[in-house]
């Protein structure tokens, strides 16, 4: 299964956390719930994807970012709070 944008990104990290991270000792269990999280926050339905597609191609006013769907936003947000 191809990984989202973001989860791709937060990847990354792992290349190098396992020798040279303070979390070492833990990486398995770290990842194991980031996983959890992003394929949860990572369902799409594809018709809202697209809805913010065309909104932020036709938008007068343009944002930085656009979410779709509305939930996991929210969620997205309330990680990003809690240190996710």
């Amino acid at each position: 299964m191809p990984l989202g944008f973001n989860k791709e990104n937060n990847e990354k990290k792992y290349e190098w956390m396992y020798d040279n991270s303070y979390f070492s000792g833990s990486v398995e269990e770290i990842r194991a719930l980031e996983t959890k999280i992003w394929n949860f926050l990572e369902q799409k339905p594809f018709r809202s994807i697209i809805k913010q597609y065309v909104k932020a191609v036709t938008d007068k006013y343009l944002k930085k970012r656009y979410s779709a769907p509305w939930w996991q936003a929210m969620f997205v947000q309330i990680g990003r709070i809690l240190g996710f």
